[in-house]
């Protein structure tokens, strides 16, 4: 059917119901979805951006975008691409406040954590060397006189040169390339968790699921995707 598709015989049509976590979907899947659509004009595309856990089948999602663990066993998954967490700041503050060598140092430094009430629980993840020669993952909760419930917000105030954040590859990738922000503790970043399509168990996939996933996936391989200054759509 997609070989199908590719040379113009079949057709995906009707209505794709997508959803995603508010921050990463408004930057890196709503700008998707008008050029799928270009792709395949007879699908009709249902977009919603919650931070909530969506229940697919109970609220009639056929496809969902997530980012980190998928405690869900009862959904079927495809990893999209790598997703890593790192400490940034910008060249302003770490030119006044100095740049940290170790995780421990941030107790010296103005940290921007999300807010007790978010769901971040946790803390900081990092990754120490053990006296085994094994790696030890740790978490921190570095604690500052700035924090937020709103991922977005601590991103901001990270780009005016606040202090340091703990944010993910695909928000701060462009900014670092740009050199509006440095990753700071890279040797101690904890190892990568994923992003990833996930869908309902179903015997029968439709044609505009899979193919959605696919363009996903070709998209989020590509090396500039996460770097590319056309990507994003901002809050108003």
């Amino acid at each position: 059917a997609e070989a199908s598709v590719a040379a113009g015989g079949i057709r995906a049509t009707g209505h794709l119901r997508v959803t995603a976590p508010a921050g990463f979907g408004r930057r890196h899947v709503a700008p998707l979805v008008p050029e799928f659509r270009a792709l395949h004009p007879d699908v009709v595309i249902s977009l919603n951006l919650s931070d909530r856990v969506i229940d697919l089948a109970g609220e009639g999602y056929d496809c969902g975008v997530r980012v980190g663990d998928l405690p869900d066993s009862s959904l079927v998954s495809v990893r999209l691409a790598d997703n890593r967490r790192l400490c940034v700041a910008t060249p302003d503050y770490l030119q006044r406040r100095g740049t940290p060598r170790h995780p421990n140092d941030l107790q010296h430094h103005d940290c921007l954590a999300l807010s007790s009430e978010a769901s971040q629980t946790r803390g900081w993840a990092f990754r120490l060397p053990s006296p085994s020669g094994a790696a030890e993952v740790i978490h921190l909760k570095p604690a500052g006189p700035l924090d937020c419930s709103d991922g977005q917000v601590l991103h901001d105030w990270c780009l005016a040169g606040h202090g340091i954040a703990w944010r993910s590859t695909w928000e701060v990738e462009a900014e670092i390339a740009a050199g509006r922000l440095v990753e700071v503790l890279a040797d101690f970043a904890a190892p990568p968790n994923g992003i990833y399509a996930v869908i309902p168990q179903r015997k029968h996939l439709p044609l505009r699921v899979r193919l959605w996933i696919d363009f996903l996936k070709q998209n989020y391989r590509r090396p500039d995707f996460w770097t590319s200054p056309r990507r994003g759509v901002e809050p108003l």
